[in-house]
């Protein structure tokens, strides 16, 4: 069992003066025997070396949590840096977009994974993060291109100037002539039917047409070589390497394949989080995909949209949109997700933590005794090595972890 951790927002000089943190890994450890704790990389060499400390004392592994392409510690994407989609809005979608974007700490404004001048600069800044900390390993998040709740354009990215050169390098041909074809799908995308969403697979079957398939396998290549690169240099200096995910239904939107990721690394971790209205989270990522569909195509019936989509992910959702953000989806996803995983036949050697949320925030998520209940017995059934309890130690209550406790360790 692991857990992750963000520091700061603690003020400066008050995280040695802290007990409660002390308290809390003491809690985490005795009721659920913690074995990671992957802390955010945002606090400075002093307090990092403090919570070393403290898990080392506890015996608890620790992971530099860090991301890659958006919300990088020290390092501002201004949106003229972000990602370019085809009609040329950068960062961000018109289209069925989360409303709350850029209100809180993380914008989710994310980097070209080919813009190579600032990818070097967060790589260098990476490197000698993972130096001054000295933890077992690193936990590497937002390796992945926009996704529904950065608006439904976003899904249609990039196009900058570096994409365009890497394209010709690689194929030999010019990205401006997909740019074109996306622009004509997105035309024609006003007009689909339910007979047309009948044919798909996947969500990713709904975007990804068959003259599009180069440009999103160019953009899965992208995101490999990005993580591979940071992945690489962690092994190098002899860490081990965990990777955030999105849940298997939603990672190919968002250009993660798994059979590729996971070459790079010791283990993942799905993010399977069935009530969270943030991204990753499967209510609201659903919740502005569909939403999305809707608005470009009004004529869509929206309770068939929504049987269409629960056909292809495997699972019942709500028959109105607005429920997926107030009741989310249900806890039995776990399991099926979890076999779409099985069926991609991983390295063996790769070990799988189910991200699940255990936390309790005003508006965002908020679990319950009766939801965890739920999430573990799901967990119970599934085959797999453990879990990592999202997102925040600091905000799951005592309750939540004793909870855990008493089911997946008696």
């Amino acid at each position: 069992i692991g857990t992750q951790i963000v520091l700061n927002n603690i003020p400066n000089n008050s995280l040695h003066k802290n007990d409660n943190l002390k308290k809390k890994l003491a809690t985490a450890k005795e009721i659920l025997n913690l074995d990671a704790l992957m802390i955010w990389s945002d606090i400075s060499k002093k307090d990092l070396d403090l919570i070393r400390k403290i898990c080392i004392e506890f015996k608890i592994k620790t992971y530099l949590w860090y991301p890659i392409l958006a919300d990088i510690p020290g390092f501002k994407i201004e949106q003229e840096q972000a990602v370019e989609t085809f009609d040329g809005l950068r960062g961000y979608g018109k289209n069925s977009y989360w409303d709350k974007l850029g209100e809180g700490e993380e914008d989710f404004l994310f980097l070209c994974p080919n813009d190579e001048e600032h990818i070097k600069r967060i790589f260098d800044q990476y490197q000698n993060k993972i130096k001054e900390s000295g933890f077992d390993g690193v936990f590497l998040d937002r390796i992945r291109f926009p996704s529904p709740s950065d608006g439904f354009e976003t899904l249609f990215s990039c196009f900058c100037k570096s994409c365009l050169n890497k394209f010709y390098n690689n194929y030999g041909e010019d990205l401006r002539d997909y740019r074109n074809q996306a622009k004509t799908f997105f035309k024609k995308f006003k007009t689909i039917d339910i007979n047309y969403l009948q044919t798909c697979q996947s969500l990713s079957d709904i975007i990804i047409r068959d003259n599009l398939r180069k440009f999103y396998d160019f953009r899965k290549q992208n995101i490999y070589q990005v993580l591979k690169m940071f992945a690489d240099k962690a092994k190098q200096m002899g860490k081990l390497v965990g990777v955030d995910l999105f849940a298997p239904s939603l990672a190919p939107l968002v250009s993660q394949d798994y059979q590729l990721l996971t070459k790079t690394c010791d283990w993942i971790k799905p993010m399977i989080y069935c009530h969270t209205s943030s991204p990753a989270g499967l209510p609201l990522e659903l919740y502005c995909f569909i939403r999305a569909i809707l608005d470009i195509n009004p004529v869509l019936d929206e309770g068939q949209l929504i049987r269409e989509i629960s056909r292809i992910i495997g699972l019942d959702l709500p028959t109105q949109i607005n429920e997926l953000l107030k009741n989310g989806v249900s806890e039995n996803i776990i399991y099926s997700e979890m076999q779409k995983i099985k069926e991609l036949n991983l390295k063996e050697s790769v070990d799988i933590y189910v991200g699940l949320e255990a936390v309790q925030i005003a508006g965002l998520c908020n679990i319950t005794e009766r939801i965890l209940k739920k999430y573990l017995k799901s967990v119970i059934e599934t085959d797999i090595k453990g879990i990592i309890l999202s997102w925040d130690l600091l905000k799951i209550p005592d309750e939540n972890l004793q909870l855990v406790g008493d089911i997946l360790l008696t």
